[in-house]
């Protein structure tokens, strides 16, 4: 019982960072050389981050509002809305945008282009 009001206390103050699921749409195709070479990291961080809700779209299948593949679409519960769009911007943002979406340790790709943070 002790344990319990401890970790309900703690959890209250915010020392246990609440963990909410997002959607996250993959939008590829099978013949895309981009999309092939990011198919590891996609994968890993599926397996990874795989509370989430992942949607993988083959947009030879379908009709999708996207200009380009690979695409990730990324919505929150809290209703923000991510889209990173080619293999340069999901290697270098993908893992942070899944881990930490609002932090100082990890910022959004949209806080960077608009250079809120130095990053070396």
């Amino acid at each position: 019982m002790k344990k319990i009001v401890i970790f309900t206390f703690l959890f209250l103050i915010g020392l246990f960072p609440i963990i909410s699921a997002m959607n996250v749409d993959y939008f590829y195709s099978p013949t895309c050389s981009a999309c092939n070479s990011i198919k590891s990291l996609v994968s890993n961080l599926y397996n990874k981050f795989d509370y989430h809700n992942w949607n993988f779209l083959d947009i030879t299948k379908g009709s999708y509002n996207v200009g380009a593949v690979p695409t990730i679409k990324i919505k929150t519960d809290d209703c923000r809305e991510i889209e990173l769009i080619g293999t340069g911007e999901i290697d270098k943002y993908l893992k942070c945008e899944l881990q930490e979406m609002s932090t100082l340790e990890c910022p959004t790709h949209l806080q960077l282009k608009r250079g809120s943070y130095f990053i070396e």
